[in-house]
């Protein structure tokens, strides 16, 4: 494969069109090597190919997708090719023929991929381990912001003797969990599972707030509904 020194050059964009997606074949074991982005934010070649064949896909979508990268002082990059590798926790970059990571993803502020806000943040729920942090889907922003965390872990399907013979794959697959946070400006980052958890961890409105989710029956299983009660939360 032909190697290319990478440069991915950071400028100011208005407004941007995501509506681009590509199938690409993705290289299998590439070299590790080292090229800048800006302000010590530089990509690097690894390997996509897993040691283990794996049923399902580790990705939000398997596609990659022009998205922008902007960071902390504003400045935004140039369209580039991505997708989220959900079991991994990072954004991979396609570019000449290459996939490619982020090395200081807290430099950046926000990944814009289609219509969704990525933030990095390994410390957002600070009582909880590595895995809980890192990326979030940033679904509302406000003075409670709302913050989904997708995980994609690793199950094996093991073989189980019974009078029948056994069952079992003996193969691997992706499980995907997802987890609902909720952080107010001036809090800490709380999980959402119920309407307990979530009127614990408010500092006004709670009986307006537990009426609206009585009335609307709301369900915190349901992505959707969490972005009713934290949205009618905020514009009180």
């Amino acid at each position: 494969m032909k190697k290319e020194v990478l440069f991915l050059c950071f400028m100011i964009l208005g407004s941007l069109s995501f509506a681009q997606v590509i199938k690409v074949e993705v290289p299998r074991g590439a070299r590790a090597e080292s090229t800048d982005l800006i302000d010590g934010v530089a990509t690097h070649n690894y390997s996509t190919k897993s040691k283990i064949p794996i049923n399902g896909i580790p990705f939000l979508n398997e596609n990659f997708t022009s998205g922008v990268l902007e960071l902390h002082d504003g400045s935004k990059s140039e369209e580039v090719l991505l997708r989220y590798n959900i079991s991994r926790d990072l954004f991979e970059i396609l570019r000449n023929n290459d996939t490619l990571t982020l090395n200081r993803p807290f430099a950046v502020k926000y990944v814009y991929l289609d219509d969704k806000v990525f933030i990095f943040d390994p410390k957002l729920r600070e009582d909880a381990e590595r895995i809980f942090n890192g990326y979030f889907q940033l679904r509302v922003d406000g003075k409670l912001s709302f913050y989904i965390k997708r995980r994609k872990d690793l199950s094996y399907d093991s073989f189980a003797q019974n009078y029948q013979g056994g069952s079992g794959t003996k193969e691997y697959y992706y499980i995907e969990k997802v987890s609902f946070v909720g952080k107010s400006t001036d809090g800490k980052a709380f999980l959402i599972t119920s309407t307990k958890s979530l009127l614990n961890n408010l500092k006004d409105h709670k009986p307006e707030v537990k009426a609206f989710i009585k009335e609307n029956k709301i369900k915190f299983k349901k992505e959707e509904d969490i972005v009713r009660v934290i949205e009618y939360y905020n514009s009180l």
